[in-house]
């Protein structure tokens, strides 16, 4: 198994380990409520069973796990980043159900198993190399198996995500910034792109490839109003890579114009916008 943060996802378990796992634990009731609708098209496509075995990729702090052990399937949640996975296990001492938790890497470790089926919410879009990563998935899931995982669309289909980016590049002057959201690569919308996600599994082991627009409103903050909406949408990866060089002043601008922008999405007290996102599909073709 890779030691922490070597290997080829070095940088990303390096993030996910000392800023991007403290913050989403932060924040995790609101992710929780945000995110919640997606687990729902999960659970359409995968179909849990009890008995069934199911690997998680990409688990967090173990809400999409909890839930398909609600159902009585028996889920092994992986994910890279030790502030996720402890919290996950600090959950799971609160429960009787079959879940289990560990810190690795989906690309490079060998995953156990073999698995009934794999199934991410939003945790498969941060490989450095993805059909590596989802060649080592097949591995660990039974010949046929299924395979389920949502990922986001563009930008210009999620402006819960595109609003804060832009209200900061007002202020920074920057068209880009340092965490880019190239196609491919690392990012939240490495995946956006369908054929490149076709391209990618079809080379990785899998068959009867699938994907289906998913398009929840989304409970931006939870239900924390427009201040948990403000502080969720500047915590995302691209925002703080923009805010990076921001002083105290301009910060508290950013703040006030991100405020009334997001003031006209609130609905019964909560922020809620259009997000959009792919849920797909595949078989293990492997033998």
């Amino acid at each position: 198994m890779s030691a922490p943060n070597e290997g080829p996802n070095a940088a990303q378990a390096e993030y996910w380990t000392n800023e991007g796992g403290p913050s989403w634990v932060r924040h995790e009731h609101r992710y929780e409520q945000m995110l919640q609708p997606f687990d729902d098209a999960l659970f359409a496509a995968l179909v849990p069973t009890p008995q069934q075995r199911i690997l998680e990729i990409g688990c967090g702090f173990g809400a999409t796990a909890f839930a398909l052990a609600g159902h009585g399937a028996s889920v092994h949640g992986i994910d890279i980043s030790p502030p996720m996975i402890d919290r996950a296990r600090e959950r799971a001492t609160q429960t009787t159900t079959h879940v289990t938790f560990a810190v690795v890497d989906a690309q490079e470790d060998d995953l156990g198993g073999p698995f009934d089926a794999a199934v991410s919410r939003f945790g498969v879009m941060f490989f450095v190399d993805p059909v590596r990563a989802f060649t080592n998935i097949a591995r660990s899931v039974v010949p046929g198996g299924k395979l389920a995982f949502v990922c986001w669309q563009g930008l210009d289909d999620n402006p819960w995500l595109a609003l804060p980016i832009e209200v900061v590049r007002e202020f920074t002057g920057e068209a880009t910034g340092p965490a880019t959201l190239a196609p491919g690569a690392p990012n939240p919308l490495a995946f956006a792109d369908p054929a490149l996600t076709e391209s990618v599994l079809a080379n990785s082991g899998w068959s009867d490839i699938s994907l289906t627009s998913v398009e929840p409103l989304l409970r931006v903050g939870g239900d924390d109003g427009i201040n948990g909406a403000v502080e969720l949408a500047l915590n995302g990866s691209s925002a703080k890579a923009l805010l990076a060089k921001s002083g105290a002043e301009q910060r508290a601008q950013i703040v006030s114009v991100l405020t009334d922008r997001l003031s006209q999405h609130v609905i019964d007290g909560d922020v809620c916008m259009p997000s959009a996102a792919w849920l797909v599909t595949a078989r293990n073709s492997s033998e």
